[in-house]
Parts: structure tokens; C-alpha cells; sequence
């Protein structure tokens, strides 16, 4: 701290104490508005959350440097692969990053019709060759596609690597980030670089892609020594929530029994006999041909249901489906007929909105609308399943780090946890954690616990199974 030269002790005094007691004063009045408005509990449990988070950022997590090296330099040279692509078909050097050397190659050596992004507030749109453009362009040429195939996988290799391999690490090799308690609107946790300027958002690190191209970089955070790796994740959660919300008596039975939730759903929209609830659960001798012969209807069923629970209209699920709009107002007549109660959760929602312009969950949180109401519906309604997960993997959090201090959460990840615990009692820890789980319940009228799955791996996060 500079201290200006005409300062003496006695102001520093003065001026600190003015602040701690102005500190404390706003203090007073923020806690007589919780009290108001019944928030006092809402406000007990975010404070709680400062210590376990604290701890995980300040432990970090260990990272195998040697593989992390390995991977990097394996980016790099599937990046140079595509660099001499490049000099190859093009006869001189491209750098995908450049929007000027790309806008050039598209717009002027290869004659492309010109795609510009949308105009803003006193900005006009301008050339631009973003992915969104360039999969325009594949499909209006498609001998373009190879080399646009390349381009994106390069971007795709290059944001990886800087992203998520090479993230900057501590000084005692050890990978850190910042979580913000009040980061999201849903109350679950942001993660950003720490404030020395290593680490980053430790909530979106990928586990690869189907065609191999990107590795799974979580096989890079490995357990210390004489550890195990855990990760945790809740079952179905935000569906769990919707059935509650909605009190859907036969949503909440297969949940319940573990059923496959899309296959029911495409009985429902196919209009077909209902088959017994347990033989929608995997294990049963009758799914695997159940779920053959209704493959197609089980794949709309997944697509479309989320959406209309959430308030989508016929019209946008039909194009988020690929089906007709006659198609889809079908699907929901047929949908909202057999579970009436979706519906009168989204007017007992939007009617809430129109009296005070709040919506709220179980646990007591509300949010606040200041905006027009009338075309909110959808978004208050994801809040309230978002908001409910995100507060109750915390509430698990909270008991491990309260009831199993032996337990490390190393990591949260919107709706699970990661971490470690000692190797030498594994299972006995793997059952703590789960009956640590089992006491958060969401109190509906029916209560409801969402069960938790654990997984482990000696090696690495990326290898829990």
C-alpha cells in the first residue's frame, strides 16, 4: 500500500476505522433485509460454502507433468500436420487465426459470396469466416470441404492446447482456480484463472470427442500419493426435479426404479400401449427389445421432451427435432395429455411471475425478473431444476467436508464433484460419501433425495470407472 507522504498513522487509523465500521453498518441493514425477506437460511448455507471452497482452491490439484508434456507436444504436431496441408493445397502458408488471411482466402482467392456477422448497436456487420460461416460455405461448395474440415479442426487443436493442456500451473505444479460462489444466476459455481494468474475454468474440461481428434485432458489431473480418484454425479438430476415440480405420479415411479426415461416418453408420443415400468429398466430381459423397436421414437423423445418441458413451443421443438410443426403439435397434445401435471407447473410458474415477478425453488432462493415478463417463461422455468441441482451438489459438499474430513473435493463441476480420499480404505469412504449424499433431500411434499453414482480410478480423473 503507498502511503501518501502527508498521511500520518493516526489518519491510516482513522480512515481503516471509518471503513470497518461503515462495513458494518451496510452489514446491519443486509441482514435485516434477509430477514424480511425470509432469506436468512438461503444467505447461512451460501456463507457455509466459503470454507470447502476455499479449501479446494488452496489444495489445487496434481497434474501428471510428464503426460501432460507428452499431449502437448502430440497438438502440436497434428497443428504442423495441417500447417503443411495448407502449403500443400494452397501453395503458401494460412494461419487459421487470422481473420484477415482467412476473409482474403474465402472472399478473394476462392470468390465465396461474402457471409457477415450480425450487425450490433452502432457497429455494422463486417466479413467473417467463424465456424458458423465457414459450414455455409461447405455446404454451398462442398470441394471446399476438405480443406474447411482442416481449418476448423486446426482452430479446434489450437484452443484445446492453450486452453485446457497448457493452462498455467503453480509453482509446485499444481493445477488452481478461482471458484466464485455467486458466479451464475442458477447459484451454481463459476471458475475463472486464480488471482496469480495460472489455472482457469476448471468446469468445462473436456473428455475428448467421439472422433478422437482431442484427447481427454482429465487423464492429466491424477490422485497424490497414496490416493484414489473419485468423481461423483447426480442421476438425471435436473429431470428428477422436473418430475417433482410437476408431481407426475408415473415420472416419478420410473425414476424411482431407474427406468429409461426417453423410452417412456416415446410410448407417450407414440400414442402406443404403455409396457410395465420395470421393463424399461436396463437390466430386464425385455429392454433391449423394446428399446430396438422404438429406436427412432426413443430419439425424438430425447430431443423434444427437454425443451417442452421448459415451456418450448410447437414450433421451436419441431425445428430443434427435425419434425413438422403439425408433427410436433401433436406430440404435445399427446405428451400433455398423459402428464397433465407439466402443464400445470408452467402455469402455476408463469402465474407466480405475473403476481411478483420472482420464481422460486424448494430450497427457499427466488430470482427476480426487473425485465418484461412475456417471453420469460421458458428461462424461469429451467431456473428452478438448474438452481435446485446446483444447490443440492453443494449441500453434499457440505456434509463430506463437515462428516468425512478425510475426503479431498478437489473439484465441482456444476452437478458433481471430483476428488480423492485414501487408497487404503476405499470402499468404506465410497460408502460414506454416498450416505453423506442421502441426508440432502429437496422438501417437496414428497420428498425427494437424487440418488447419487461414484466412480474411481487409481490412475487418473479421466479414468474413473
Amino acid at each position: 500500500m503507498l502511503i501518501n507522504r502527508h498521511e500520518t498513522e493516526d489518519d491510516l487509523w482513522h480512515y481503516n476505522g471509518i471503513d470497518c465500521v461503515r462495513t458494518r453498518e451496510v452489514g446491519e441493514v443486509q441482514q435485516q433485509a434477509l430477514e424480511a425477506m425470509n432469506l436468512v437460511e438461503v444467505d447461512k448455507y451460501q456463507q457455509a460454502m466459503f470454507y470447502p471452497v476455499l479449501q479446494a482452491m488452496i489444495r489445487g490439484v496434481r497434474i501428471d507433468l510428464k503426460a501432460r508434456n507428452a499431449l502437448a507436444k502430440e497438438l502440436e504436431e497434428e497443428m504442423r500436420k495441417r500447417e503443411q496441408y495448407f502449403r500443400d493445397v494452397l501453395g503458401h502458408d494460412l494461419n487459421p487465426r487470422s481473420s484477415l488471411q482467412m476473409t482474403r482466402l474465402f472472399y478473394n482467392d476462392l470468390k465465396q459470396p461474402p457471409i457477415k456477422t450480425r450487425a450490433k448497436k452502432g457497429l455494422p456487420g463486417h466479413l467473417t469466416c467463424d465456424d458458423e460461416a465457414l459450414t455455409k460455405i461447405g455446404t454451398r461448395e462442398p470441394l471446399l470441404l476438405p480443406l474447411i474440415k482442416a481449418i476448423q479442426e486446426y482452430r479446434s487443436l489450437g484452443v484445446f492446447l492453450s486452453t485446457f493442456v497448457l493452462a498455467g500451473l503453480d509453482t509446485d505444479g499444481r493445477m488452481r482456480c478461482s471458484y466464485n460462489i455467486t458466479g451464475t444466476e442458477t447459484y451454481r459455481l463459476s471458475s475463472s484463472q486464480n488471482v496469480f494468474g495460472s489455472g482457469g475454468n476448471l468446469q468445462n474440461l473436456p473428455k475428448g470427442d467421439e472422433k478422437g481428434l482431442l484427447p481427454n485432458v482429465r487423464k492429466l489431473y491424477i490422485p497424490d500419493p497414496g490416493y484414489i480418484f473419485f468423481d461423483t454425479d447426480l442421476d438425471r438430476a435436473d429431470a428428477q426435479v422436473v418430475a417433482w415440480e410437476a408431481d407426475e405420479p408415473e415420472m416419478k415411479a420410473a425414476l424411482r426404479m431407474g427406468a429409461d426415461l426417453h423410452l417412456m416418453n416415446a410410448f407417450a408420443l407414440a400414442n402406443k400401449e404403455m409396457p410395465p415400468l420395470e421393463w424399461l429398466v436396463e437390466t430386464h430381459p425385455e429392454y433391449e427389445r423394446l428399446r430396438a423397436g422404438m429406436k427412432k421414437e426413443r430419439q425424438l423423445a430425447k430431443s423434444w421432451v427437454h425443451g417442452t418441458n421448459y415451456s418450448g413451443s410447437a414450433r421451436t421443438m419441431a425445428i430443434a427435432a427435425g419434425i413438422s410443426v403439425a408433427e410436433s403439435e401433436r406430440a404435445q397434445k399427446l405428451y400433455f395429455g398423459r402428464y397433465p401435471g407439466i402443464l400445470r407447473w408452467h402455469h402455476r410458474v408463469e402465474e407466480q411471475l405475473k403476481r411478483t415477478k420472482t420464481v422460486s425453488n424448494k430450497f427457499g432462493y427466488r430470482r427476480y425478473y426487473f425485465e418484461r415478463i412475456d417471453n420469460i417463461l421458458p428461462e424461469a422455468l429451467a431456473w428452478i431444476p438448474q438452481s435446485t441441482v446446483g444447490i443440492y451438489i453443494d449441500r453434499v459438499w457440505l456434509n463430506i467436508f463437515h462428516n468425512i474430513p478425510q475426503v479431498q473435493v478437489l473439484l465441482q463441476v456444476h452437478d458433481s464433484l471430483a476428488g480423492q480420499f485414501p487408497s487404503n480404505n476405499a470402499e468404506y469412504y465410497k460408502a460414506r460419501i454416498l450416505e453423506e449424499a442421502k441426508k440432502v433431500v429437496v422438501p417437496y411434499d414428497d420428498p425427494l433425495i437424487i440418488p447419487l453414482g461414484i466412480k474411481t480410478s487409481t490412475t487418473s480423473w479421466g479414468d474413473v470407472k
